[in-house]
């Protein structure tokens, strides 16, 4: 089953990286050094030049053919235009395979400083409030503007950002599409498109995926009796839309860990949010849908306990300086909150019962699912 990091692209040689450079109109690389730790999505090369400028090239596996690419390219295009939020710059990028390295791929401008999440323990308390501080700007920034529709960012052909698909890292990828699904199956088939009008189009575009892996997928066929309460719930979900609907609708990063976040010691200043692949335009109750804000990247108890403490934090300062995101944030009635809750319950079980994963927890899963269910009349 592995991670999307084991189905990363093979190291491409000096050679290819430096023919991509010149069919973009950039010279030579005196330097091009692929570090032994990759990222989940990218194979990475830091590449310096001969004046001495130094970028990341990050090369892309086949997880999510092309809208991956372009929707963090859009993204990062728009938060140039819109904000200050201290992102890379994007030099050149394919979500095409149409070039010398035969891959999609990102050119950046390399961002200063260390990992927030090497570093955060050994700053000095002046510093951790100052960050803080600094996460705050951010959000406050990327929430700013109010959004039309749910879902991703894209280019037009004339190079303008418009709304796009949407984009979401539990989506079923390519890699395990084709070790897990009947041949045929596609990113598109499995995963929701978009863009989305509303909440309600939104989560009803999540369910009929779910119902279709159900019918087709034979290790989901303990959930065929409930399909005909999950069209049931369709119908509800629509005779409830203008209650469910009740929320803003916001862009957000969904991944915004510590291992995100670069900063400069000697300025104490954050220099670069990354990877915004997986970023796009969400109900604000799903800002932050993995949980991840201030996660050190540490599957370990202490890593917990560390995120928690830093969630207080961040929610006391808030509260000192009357900034509202987290309350923003909350859900708008017990009837979206149960809405939202089947829709992760029945997504958990799709996405672990063809892996043969968890199934000791699905059928407790699948209780919550028809729980939430009956709060609709289903």
């Amino acid at each position: 089953m592995g991670t999307p990091a084991d189905h990363l692209p093979p190291p491409h040689k000096d050679e290819a990286i430096i023919s991509l450079f010149g069919s973009i109109g950039l010279a030579k690389p005196t330097s091009i050094i692929s570090p032994k730790v990759s990222a989940e999505y990218h194979r990475i090369y830091m590449i310096t030049m001969n004046n001495g400028i130094e970028y990341v090239l990050r090369v892309s596996g086949n997880h999510i053919p092309t809208i991956k690419t372009e929707n963090e390219v859009a993204v990062m295009s728009w938060l140039k235009q819109r904000t200050t939020i201290p992102i890379p710059e994007v030099i050149s990028y394919d979500s095409t395979c149409n070039n010398p390295l035969q891959r999609e791929y990102t050119l950046c401008t390399r961002a200063y400083g260390d990992t927030m999440s090497d570093i955060y323990t050994s700053l000095s308390q002046a510093q951790l409030d100052g960050f803080m501080d600094q996460v705050i700007d951010i959000l406050l920034q990327l929430h700013e503007s109010d959004w039309t529709a749910i879902g991703g960012l894209k280019f037009t052909n004339s190079g303008t950002i418009e709304m796009g698909p949407v984009l979401e890292e539990t989506f079923w990828q390519v890699p395990d599409i084709e070790a897990f699904w009947p041949a045929g199956e596609t990113v598109s088939s499995l995963n929701i498109g978009g863009p989305y009008p509303s909440y309600v189009a939104y989560i009803s575009a999540h369910i009929r995926k779910y119902i279709y892996a159900i019918q087709i997928h034979e290790k989901l066929d303990f959930m065929r009796d409930s399909v005909g309460r999950l069209e049931l719930f369709l119908q509800a979900l629509q005779d409830h839309a203008v209650e469910l609907n009740n929320v803003k609708l916001k862009l957000a990063h969904k991944d915004l860990h510590l291992a995100n976040i670069m900063y400069d010691r000697e300025t104490s200043r954050i220099t670069a949010v990354l990877d915004w692949e997986f970023s796009g335009v969400v109900p604000f109750t799903r800002w932050n849908p993995s949980r991840a804000f201030f996660w050190n990247g540490l599957a370990t108890p202490k890593s917990k306990v560390e995120k928690d403490s830093m969630m207080q934090k961040f929610s006391k300062r808030c509260t000192e300086r009357g900034v509202t995101i987290l309350e923003d944030a909350q859900f708008s009635s017990p009837l979206q909150e149960a809405m939202q809750e089947a829709a992760t319950y029945l997504r958990s079980i799709v996405e672990v019962a063809p892996r043969g994963q968890c199934q000791d927890l699905v059928g407790g899963w699948k209780e919550t699912v028809f729980k939430n269910l009956a709060l609709f009349g289903v």
